[in-house]
């Protein structure tokens, strides 16, 4: 036994003996010229101007110092620089010949990376080395790897790119891992670091990022876990904010097909400010919107796709889930699928102008009412390549004021087609719509056809901000149908072409009473007082039909019916959309019912239980356009809108005349007429009988004229013909006697 310890004892002197001497008799530095000749057969120009050291306690190992990488070509012009670097092996272990890793430092480590105007990066002057006979491939794909502690300090990574104007620096890279192995067990990694980017006309950007997770990676490297994740970004640039990300991400294939899953939660930020710091200014309706976002969800992907699972938004007051993924990164395919509670749109839209409107008005925010400096250009290279496959369901969404119930949207687009369809209930009512925008060719192609069914109007009016002049109740039932085409929102409004049709019952109408109205041309037509009764301060229509055509900017009533009591109401006209006009006619027609009495003797017809009585039996059946309501449609007012049309008005009176005299004199009239028609008739054949005279006579002179004619002629004939004859007579033989 005692032999045996002094032999041990004897080995381990030995081998420090050996450890001493290596230390102490070589010196490191002569391998200087050798590793920098080997650099350069590589076509790098590598200079250590600092000492080779060696470290014996309480590791063992050696550190280089100040050490520059550069092309051979440009060796003056570092790439890369070292501070400081060291490797320590654990003493103890080499005892036994197991060579364990105490320590990997590197200290001051900058990267120095530049494009010139030419768009040629300093890297690619590295000089490519001659071809080499490749190592032989290790058949071992295990790795054994146990290091006490890794450390990256001090170092910095800048880029410049000439041509563009753009550069960053990741600087203060401090990054520490400890307990560094290949077992798969968790190990601390810690990486801090500040990011400055800067570019011409842009403000700065400074990005301080502070990463925490344990990592775990297996022996052949193949697979990698991320727990515990934190991630702490502090952005500063034209305003500050910040990201606070947590995450746990499993790696797996990483040496064939790479694929991940996990999970990730973005905490608490605050989009406005985030918006802000990189310069992007968004004015919404209300102030705190888009302050509070947070984001929860599993993860799962590839290198051809990402999924986002059981994912929860938070926005503002609005609590979203569902999923959300690309299925295809090369084709840019984006499904995602979200149901949530209420979600005010409005808080998102741009403030309202400044310009103050009259209370209760109506703002025109059509294109044409913006001019054609508010006009927006379609992207349409970008909606072209739109690959897109989105549902929304919301019990609540509020949208320029109006409620929508129980919505659900779907957004599809695919090679330049985009598909929309919308359900929702608003206002007790059931609302429809499809469209869809072809991009495919120069000019967008749109149709849509949307339809609404039982339709509260009161409180869409009030909802609306549009019923402090005129009121509307009852329900509606709508369709229209339309296309447009253009490149623009302006384009697109003007060329809009639609038809439409629409229906209801029990629609009241106010403050405007059209029986009233209809009673008061009545008694100035009659010259006669409105009788003193109370009047409701309302249309009620018993019934109400009819269809548009939109054309050019203007609506046109093609058909309208409505009844009021015994009152049937029409309308034609026009709505200018272009100048923000209207002009309609409500033609009125008084029809008779059974109880009624018109006989030769009396006519005891009245407008309604409550109405007026009209006493004669000329306001019977008879289409009147006397009401015409003219104004603007920002401020419709129908009291002072709707009023008697004078020229149709002075008309009507001309003809009341007419029939009252004719209604006075009875028979007189008709035969004082029959006679007046009679001398007419008479007069019309003496006067036609002269015409025929006188016709006759200019023929019998004109025939007289033309016999005269033809006796001169033949009396101018006749001595011609003598005297042609004459010596013929006088040159014959003489008879014999």
């Amino acid at each position: 036994m005692k032999i045996l310890l002094k032999s041990l004892v004897v080995i381990v002197f030995l081998i420090v003996l050996a450890i001493l001497a290596l230390i102490f008799l070589v010196d490191p530095n002569r391998f200087k010229p050798r590793i920098e000749a080997i650099a350069k057969d590589q076509g790098v120009a590598l200079q250590i101007n600092g000492d080779l050291e060696w470290d014996l306690w309480p590791s063992l190992g050696v550190a280089v110092n100040d050490v520059h990488v550069a092309p051979l070509a440009e060796p003056q012009q570092a790439i890369a620089e070292l501070k400081q670097a060291s490797l320590l092996l654990k003493l103890i272990p080499l005892f036994s010949g197991n060579f364990q890793v105490d320590h990997i430092a590197v200290d001051g480590l900058n990267f120095n990376l530049r494009v010139d105007e030419t768009g040629k990066g300093n890297w690619e002057a590295f000089s490519r080395p001659a071809t080499t006979t490749a190592p032989p491939s290790d058949t071992e794909s295990n790795l054994a790897l146990d290091v006490q502690h890794i450390s990256l300090t001090n170092s910095n990574l800048s880029y410049t790119d000439v041509q563009s104007g753009l550069a960053f620096k990741l600087g203060d890279i401090n990054l520490t891992m400890n307990n560094v192995n290949t077992r798969s067990e968790p190990f601390a990694v810690d990486l801090g670091f500040v990011l400055e980017q800067t570019q011409a006309n842009l403000e700065k950007l400074i990005l301080t990022g502070k990463l925490t997770n344990q990592l775990s990676v297996d022996n052949s490297l193949d697979t990698i876990g991320l727990t515990d994740g934190q991630l702490q970004l502090d952005i500063a640039a034209k305003e500050k904010a910040s990201i606070a990300l947590t995450y746990a991400i499993a790696v797996t294939s990483l040496q064939d097909s790479p694929a991940y899953k996990g999970e990730i939660t973005l905490k608490d930020t605050n989009l406005r400010q985030l918006l802000e710091a990189f310069d992007i200014q968004l004015e919404t309706a209300k102030k705190g919107a888009l302050g509070k976002f947070r984001l929860s969800s599993t993860i799962a992907g590839d290198a051809e796709k990402v999924k986002l699972e059981n994912l929860q938004l938070v926005l503002d007051e609005t609590a979203l889930n569902g999923s959300a993924g690309i299925t295809n990164f090369s084709t840019s395919s984006i499904k995602l699928s979200l149901s949530g509670d209420t979600l005010n749109a409005d808080d998102y839209l741009p403030p309202p102008s400044q310009t103050d409107a009259p209370q209760g008005a109506v703002t025109d925010t059509s294109p044409a009412a913006s001019g054609p400096e508010a006009d927006t250009s379609l992207p349409m290279e970008a909606l072209r390549s739109l690959n897109l496959n989105i549902k929304l369901a919301l019990k609540k969404l509020i949208v320029n004021k109006i409620p929508l119930e129980n919505v659900e949207a779907k957004l599809l687009a695919k090679n330049g087609m985009i598909e929309q369809t919308l359900n929702a209930v608003a206002f007790s009512g059931k609302i429809a719509t499809k469209g869809q925008f072809d991009a495919r060719g120069q000019q967008g192609q749109l149709q849509f056809d949307a339809g609404v069914e039982g339709l509260e109007l009161a409180p869409l009016l009030k909802a609306m901000e549009m019923d402090s002049k005129f009121g509307l109740q009852g329900a509606v039932q709508a369709r229209a149908l339309g296309s447009s085409q253009g490149n623009s929102t302006n384009t697109l409004f003007k060329s809009l072409r639609a038809n439409a049709n629409f229906s209801g019952a029990q629609v009241r109408v106010s403050p405007i009473n059209l029986e009233q109205q209809f009673c008061k041309l009545v008694n100035l037509v009659n010259k006669a007082d409105d009788p003193a009764q109370a009047w409701n301060e309302y249309t009620e229509l018993t019934e109400l039909s009819g269809s548009v055509k939109w054309r050019d900017q203007i609506i046109t009533i093609d058909t309208f019916k409505a009844g009021v009591e015994k009152l049937q109401l029409g309308s034609t006209g026009k709505i200018n959309l272009a100048n923000d006009e209207y002009d309609i006619f409500l033609p009125l027609k008084l029809t008779k019912a059974k109880t009624d009495t018109v006989t030769a003797d009396q006519v005891a017809v009245t407008t309604s239980a409550n109405g007026c009585s009209v006493g004669s039996y000329y306001w019977l059946e008879r289409g009147l356009e006397l009401l015409r309501c003219k104004g603007s449609l920002d401020e419709i007012n129908p009291l002072h809108d709707c009023r008697p049309d004078k020229d149709m008005l002075v008309q009507l009176t001309k003809d009341f005349a007419v029939y009252k005299l004719k209604e006075k004199h009875g028979a007189k009239f008709d035969a004082k007429k029959q006679e007046l028609e009679q001398k007419l008739d008479d007069r019309k054949q003496e006067a036609k009988q002269k015409i025929e005279d006188k016709k006759q006579q200019l023929i019998d002179k004109l025939q007289q004229r033309l016999n005269r004619g033809a006796t001169s002629s033949a009396a101018v004939a006749v001595p011609e013909a003598a005297a042609s004859s004459a010596p013929a007579t006088e040159t014959a033989p003489a008879t014999p006697q």
